[in-house]
């Protein structure tokens, strides 16, 4: 009788979506993700049907692990402040690897649409409170223009932010991207 494989599901997907996080849903193979989970492949293919399942997975546990937590800053601090906030934990340094979600963006022709649709769904929401947010700032006369246009160039600065980032390890420059990105909204 084989013995039962003992596993521990959240430290796996945490496994996963490191390596995720730091190849690509593309760049990372099968057997790397058995390697790096320390599951079989068996059990791999159990738990989560194909790469792209595992993927899934992945993200969904980013989403509730980081994701959120940045999303409720912005819903639970009212006006400017909730973007201010918001952008305070944006930081280089040498290990930046960006946002798992930013870095999924541009791989939408590798994955099912429900797969993509975690990032994509997320900064919608993002992108949404934001607009929220400095309607509400512009309500208490901390912001005078297009909240739309303006939660949409935020979102857009996000995407580059996490790219950039990935070659400018300099905590001094990120620091100077994000003042000048709030000073847009004063």
């Amino acid at each position: 009788m084989a013995r039962p494989i003992e596993y521990n599901l959240n430290e796996v997907l945490d496994s996963a979506m490191q390596l995720f996080w730091q190849k690509g849903y593309e760049g990372v193979s099968m057997g790397e993700l058995v390697l790096h989970t320390g599951l079989n492949r068996a059990t791999m293919y159990s738990l989560f049907k194909d790469k792209e399942g595992l993927f899934k997975d992945a993200l969904e546990n980013y989403y509730s692990k980081m994701s959120i937590r940045k999303l409720a800053v912005l819903k639970n601090n009212p006006g400017k402040k909730g973007i201010e906030l918001f952008f305070e934990t944006f930081s280089f340094n040498d290990n930046f690897k960006g946002c798992l979600f930013s870095n999924t963006m541009r791989e939408k022709e590798f994955m099912h649409e429900e797969t993509y649709n975690i990032p994509k769904d997320y900064f919608e929401n993002v992108r949404l409170q934001m607009q929220i947010n400095l309607e509400q700032a512009s309500i208490n006369g901390d912001f005078n223009g297009d909240a739309k246009s303006m939660a949409l160039t935020l979102v857009t600065l996000i995407h580059g932010f996490h790219v950039y980032g990935k070659y400018n390890q300099s905590k001094e420059d990120s620091n100077a991207i994000i003042t000048n990105i709030l000073s847009m909204i004063r």
